[in-house]
C-alpha cells in the first residue's frame, strides 16, 4: 500500500508543486489586500474563490495518475499482483486524502493569517478550506472509480461534469445566503454535518464501485 502511494505522489508530484507555487501569488497578494476598501462578505468571498482555485486544480493533478498507470500498463500489471481492488482503488484515496489535508492545512493556516491582518470573522475563514476539501473529495472519488470502470479518459470527463455539478451547487447556496433564505444555524448544519455525512458516503460508494472495477478485464 505504501509503495502505491508514493507511486502515485511521485508521478505527480511536479505538477502539484509547480501549480501550487504559480496560484499560491494571488493569495499572497490577497493576504495583504483583502479587506482593503471591499466589504467584510466580499473579502471572505474573494479568500474562498482563491481557496476553492488552488485546492481544486492543484488536487486535480492526481487523475493524472490512472493515465499515467494506463499508458505504462502498470493497470494491467497491478492485477497479477497479492493486491486487492480494494487496496488498488485504496491507495488512490489515501494519495488523495494526504494531498487534500495538506492543501487544506495550508489554506487554513493563510485564512487565520487573514483573519488578523484584516480582523475577519474567524468561524468562516477556519470552516471554508475543510468544507472546499471535502467538496474536491466528492469530485475526485467518484472520478477514480469511473476511471478504472470505462478508462482514463472517462475520468475527465466524469471529473469535469461533477466538477459542474457541485459549482453550481455551491453558487445556488451562496445565492440563497445572500436572499436571507438560508440563516447561520442552517448553513452550520450543512457545512458541519450534512457534508461530511454526504461526503462519507460518496467516498465509500466510490470506494466499493471502484474496487470490483479494478479486477475486470484482467
Amino acid at each position: 500500500m505504501k509503495g502505491l502511494i508514493l507511486k502515485d505522489f511521485y508521478g505527480v508530484k511536479f505538477q502539484i508543486t509547480c501549480a501550487f507555487l504559480i496560484m499560491m501569488l494571488p493569495n499572497v497578494i490577497t493576504l495583504f489586500g483583502a479587506g482593503t476598501g471591499v466589504t467584510e462578505g466580499m473579502a471572505l468571498m474573494l479568500i474562498g474563490l482563491l481557496n476553492y482555485a488552488v485546492i481544486t486544480n492543484c488536487s486535480s493533478f492526481l487523475l493524472n495518475t490512472l493515465d499515467f498507470d494506463e499508458r505504462s500498463g502498470w493497470s494491467k500489471m497491478q492485477r497479477g499482483m497479492p493486491l486487492s481492488g480494494g487496496k488498488i482503488i485504496g491507495a488512490k484515496f489515501l494519495t488523495m486524502g494526504l494531498v487534500l489535508a495538506v492543501l487544506t492545512l495550508i489554506f487554513l493556516a493563510a485564512n487565520v493569517v487573514c483573519v488578523f491582518v484584516h480582523g475577519l470573522p474567524i468561524e468562516p475563514a477556519v470552516a471554508l478550506p475543510f468544507c472546499l476539501c471535502m467538496v474536491q473529495t466528492m469530485a475526485l472519488s467518484p472520478s477514480f472509480a469511473l476511471g478504472y470502470r470505462f478508462g482514463s479518459k472517462a475520468t475527465t470527463a466524469a471529473y469535469i461534469g461533477i466538477e459542474i455539478v457541485l459549482a453550481a451547487a455551491m453558487i445556488w447556496l451562496l445565492f440563497l445566503i445572500f436572499c436571507g433564505d438560508v440563516g447561520v444555524t442552517a448553513l452550520r448544519v450543512i457545512c458541519y454535518a450534512g457534508l461530511p455525512a454526504l461526503t462519507a458516503a460518496v467516498v465509500t460508494v466510490s470506494w466499493v464501485t471502484g474496487k470490483k472495477a479494478v479486477m475486470v478485464d484482467i
